[in-house]
């Protein structure tokens, strides 16, 4: 059986672990959503690029797409 700091110093190693795993989760999240919006804005210039988008169709398209990503 355990005694009550071994306890105590278990459960804070646990909750010490759960921080640092969820603040990586955090971080790949996030990478993962800025890879996401360059992936959205590049489709969207290329496609845009094919059928003969002005520069300022680009700079539209990639506002509308970084707001569309922000509000998720």
């Amino acid at each position: 059986m355990y005694s009550m700091y071994q306890v105590e110093l278990m459960a804070r190693r646990v909750h010490e672990e759960r921080l640092r795993y969820s603040e990586l989760r955090r971080t790949r999240d996030l990478a993962l959503r800025r890879s996401r919006m360059r992936n959205t804005l590049r489709r969207a210039i290329e496609d845009g690029l094919r059928y003969g988008i002005e520069p300022h169709e680009v700079e539209r398209e990639f506002a509308t797409t970084l707001e569309q990503m922000t509000s998720r």
